[in-house]
Order: structure tokens, then C-alpha cells, then sequence
């Protein structure tokens, strides 16, 4: 039986993986996430209380952590008016088997939980600490790791601050460094995985950057 040890958590480090949660009116709501492993019954979120995730996971008391290699998910999540829609598409999630919550059917590993405890951390943040319900974790051949993931995961990660800062005047000597880091994530993605998945959503992902800056 998969345990967190299994899929990759250990004590204390924050773990990248993407949140899913029904919104007030039945739909789903994915969001990239970094994640705590606790203890092997208990993982931690800080939430930020303006999140579409924190109000749902405050009002269902209940989530879904999904582990995927598949960039694009984590891409589509993190901005999701790239979408068609304005939305990931519906057919990624299924309902989750033992909590009030969407699962993502394109996850690797997914991991129910409910609250345990909700913890003020300031008036800007929650943190929110989980309890294990169960943890789905189909067989898999092990993979060889490409820098290419890490570094696309890392330029979408920047590109959410860059997003939230570029409108704020003190801020421009953090989005300049933010920016400057992204562009090295795409310099090692097109010399590691050059015409790859993660190549065509570092580009998209420069577009959009592109874009947010003519409009700010």
C-alpha cells in the first residue's frame, strides 16, 4: 500500500503538487500547490484566504492532492485563462472516492484528505492542516528525470509572482529578478528537451509574460 514516504514527501519539504476542490456551485477548482508532509497521517497547506481554494476547502473541509509529471496540467491550472474556457477542460476530473472533492483523472498518485485543523498564520494567510483519508497510486515503471520538469515548474511558479507583482510599483526590482530566473528556466529547457511539451509551454508561458506586461 502506496504511503507518502512512496510518492516522494519527506518531513518538512514543500512538495509541488496541484490542489483540486468544488467551487460553491458544484464545479471543480484546480490550483498548483506546495505541499508539507507532517508526519506520514498529516500534510499542511498555507493558504492565502483571497484563494478560490481556501474558501472552498474552508467551506467542504476536504481536498484532493494530485501528483502528475504532466506539465501542461500543472501550466493549465496555475493560468487558467490560457484555456478555452477560462477553466480546465472537464473531462480531467473525476469524483474523488472517500471526501466531497474532484480528484484529477491525469494524476499519477492522488491523495484524499479532510481538515483536521485551520490555523490562523496572519491576515493575509491559513494554514490549513490535513488528515489522510486515502491514497490512490497505481503501479508505475520508474522514469529517468529530465531537468527539463523541474525548470518548466519552476519558470510557472515565478511567472504566478510575476503576474501578481507587475502592477505594483515597488515591486519592479523583484519582477525584474523574476524574470531574469524564468529566462534561465527556458535557456536550460531548450537545450535539455528542445521541440518538447516543455519547450512549446515555456513559450506560451513567455507570450503570456509578453502580454501581461503590454497591459500593466
Amino acid at each position: 500500500m502506496a504511503n507518502l514516504t512512496n510518492l516522494g514527501f519527506s518531513k518538512g519539504i514543500i512538495s509541488e503538487t496541484i490542489v483540486t476542490t468544488y467551487n460553491k456551485d458544484g464545479t471543480p477548482n484546480a490550483a498548483p500547490m506546495g505541499i508539507i508532509m507532517e508526519d506520514e497521517e498529516h500534510l499542511t497547506i498555507n493558504l492565502f484566504n483571497s484563494s478560490t481554494t481556501s474558501s472552498n476547502i474552508k467551506s467542504n473541509r476536504c481536498a484532493v492532492v494530485n501528483l502528475t509529471s504532466n506539465i501542461e496540467v500543472f501550466y493549465k491550472a496555475a493560468f487558467k485563462e490560457i484555456n478555452h474556457s477560462g477553466k480546465l477542460p472537464f473531462e480531467w476530473f473525476e469524483k474523488a472516492s472517500s471526501v466531497n472533492a474532484p480528484k484529477l483523472s491525469l494524476a499519477d498518485a492522488s491523495i484524499e484528505v479532510s481538515v483536521k485543523e485551520l490555523v490562523k498564520v496572519d491576515a493575509q494567510k491559513t494554514q490549513a492542516v490535513f488528515k489522510i483519508d486515502s491514497i490512490k497510486s497505481p503501479l508505475k515503471y520508474p522514469q529517468g528525470h529530465s531537468r527539463a520538469m523541474s525548470q518548466t515548474l519552476e519558470a510557472i511558479i515565478h511567472a504566478t509572482r510575476v503576474k501578481a507583482l507587475l502592477n505594483d510599483s515597488k515591486q519592479q526590482k523583484k519582477v525584474k529578478h523574476l524574470l531574469e530566473m524564468i529566462k534561465d528556466c527556458q535557456d536550460v529547457v531548450n537545450r535539455v528537451a528542445p521541440n518538447s511539451q516543455y519547450s512549446l509551454v515555456m513559450d506560451d508561458l513567455m507570450k503570456q509574460i509578453n502580454s501581461w506586461r503590454q497591459k500593466s
